[in-house]
């Protein structure tokens, strides 16, 4: 840590000299410029700016012949690292599996759209504005869909319905991956989305997949009831107890405070554990195995970051 006294120059100008070690670290000189982020704590976070001196790349162009067995894996990739112009050929021709993938695949990255297209070549804009983008109100609205989900399962299942669900869920995960990714690198990415310190971006991550874990197990779940016509006894129970625990941890969550959240009551998830081993269907009971355990790791998560709150707000962080 460093102290430093404020000067005043020309009787207008406050200025406070940087670390001589800190300068050389980031191999700064003079007239390089600085990023100067207010913080929700009044403080002051200082970064190089090296736009300008370091370009950043905008533009990526791939032979997806090479990559016939990843494209979606590979698009996401590219997404998540922030990369807005992308350029995907091939020497061959673009086969109509090849294109029906690639068109699947934007489905689930936000702000994108086919620019250009032709036999050999689609170019892919994303034209998303990350500063615009509020990671808890993501969270929230991930939240929502499982929620809508498991309501569907309980009353007159609309199996359409939760399909779009499960799709908008793997949508919004992958947004929010784009954001911490962004984040960890760009302190104006970080700040605009609500993010408080990079600390917190490993339990925001692991809290989005198991919000998806979850969101896919409630739809296979469905699905399987709806082709098999299946059903279980303690439905209404285990299941409620899942839709008041997911709101419980996300209104927790959506506070941002510095209260550590409290665990479930052991004995409430272990009646419900209970109620689920002895489900008969084995399909059934694993996935409403799947849907407790992420939940409870969500949990989990929720306290470390209450925690990390604490550590931000005392100024430990």
């Amino acid at each position: 840590m460093h102290r430093r006294r404020i000067q005043l120059i020309a009787g207008s100008t406050y200025s406070v000299s940087l670390p001589k070690e800190w300068v050389k670290k980031n191999n700064l000189r003079e007239k390089d410029y600085l990023r100067l982020n207010e913080k929700s704590d009044r403080g002051l976070l200082i970064t190089p700016d090296k736009e300008g001196t370091e370009k950043k790349q905008n533009e990526i162009t791939l032979n997806i012949d090479n990559y016939l067995d990843y494209i979606e894996q590979i698009l996401l990739a590219i997404y998540s690292l922030g990369i807005e112009n992308i350029n995907i050929f091939s020497k061959k021709e673009l086969t109509k599996d090849v294109k029906a993938e690639i068109r699947k695949t934007l489905t689930q990255m936000s702000g994108t759209e086919i620019s250009y297209e032709d036999k050999n070549k689609i170019t892919i804009k994303v034209l998303l504005d990350k500063s615009k983008v509020d990671i808890f109100q993501t969270f929230y609205r991930m939240s929502l869909l499982i929620d809508t989900s498991i309501v569907n399962i309980l009353e007159e299942m609309n199996i359409d319905e939760i399909r779009i669900n499960e799709n908008e869920l793997d949508r919004l995960y992958h947004l929010i991956s784009k954001i911490l990714s962004l984040g960890l690198t760009d302190t104006e990415v970080l700040h605009s989305s609500g993010i408080s310190n990079v600390s917190v971006i490993p339990s925001y991550s692991l809290i989005s997949k198991r919000f998806e874990n979850i969101g896919d197990d409630v739809k296979h779940l469905a699905e399987y009831m709806h082709n098999k016509g299946a059903d279980f006894d303690q439905k209404k129970k285990i299941l409620s107890f899942i839709r008041e625990e997911l709101g419980r941890t996300v209104s927790h969550f959506m506070k941002r405070g510095s209260m550590v959240f409290e665990k479930p009551d052991t004995a409430a998830v272990k009646k419900i554990k209970v109620m689920i081993s002895k489900v008969q269907d084995i399909a059934i009971k694993d996935h409403l195995e799947n849907m407790l355990r992420y939940l409870l790791h969500v949990n989990e998560e929720i306290i470390y970051v209450s925690f990390y709150n604490q550590l931000i707000e005392s100024n430990h962080l």
